[in-house]
């Protein structure tokens, strides 16, 4: 993407403030469901006393402090500190971009809701890939950034979990 081409997608959004809120709610929406998801799944396997309790749980913990690590040793600069524009949505943090947080963690949790519900789990990889594409829409993220977090974090968990499980 270059910066010409973040321009003119977020000139598209602040020209219909229905479309910018609607991808606030998405962008927003999307995170807090998968959370929600994995959460209401860790309380089914608590309740019946499942063991793959353990197992969800570690793998996507896994998932999220390695994956913080690695982003801080890659360090690679947001889109909006290299091109030099202002996101869509303020945002202020500084390097740490490769690879996405949110979708390391996403991807990782819906690997953990598909070995647990199959179903559950393809509801987890759509809001996963909407996660990506609203990341990268509003100039935090690259499109590789995203891409490495899904891959990461879809195939870090799912081996974890086939050794685990």
């Amino acid at each position: 993407m270059t910066a010409q081409r973040y321009r003119r997608i977020f000139a598209w959004f602040n020209a219909r403030p229905a479309a910018k809120q609607a991808l606030r709610l998405c962008q927003s929406g999307s995170v807090l469901a998968v959370y929600l998801i994995y959460l209401g799944m860790l309380t089914v396997l608590a309740w019946q006393r499942d063991a793959r309790l353990l197992p969800v749980v570690a793998a996507p913990a896994f998932v999220f402090l390695s994956g913080t690590v690695l982003r801080r040793v890659i360090n690679r600069p947001r889109p909006y500190e290299t091109l030099h524009f202002s996101p869509l949505f303020p945002k202020n943090t500084r390097g740490k971009s490769m690879p996405s947080r949110h979708c390391f963690s996403a991807a990782a949790i819906a690997a953990a809701a598909w070995t647990v519900c199959p179903p559950l789990g393809a509801a987890a990889v759509a809001l996963a890939l909407l996660i990506a594409g609203t990341r990268v829409l509003t100039g935090v993220h690259y499109p590789g950034d995203v891409l490495a977090g899904l891959l990461y974090g879809g195939a870090a968990a799912a081996l974890i979990l086939a050794i685990l499980l």
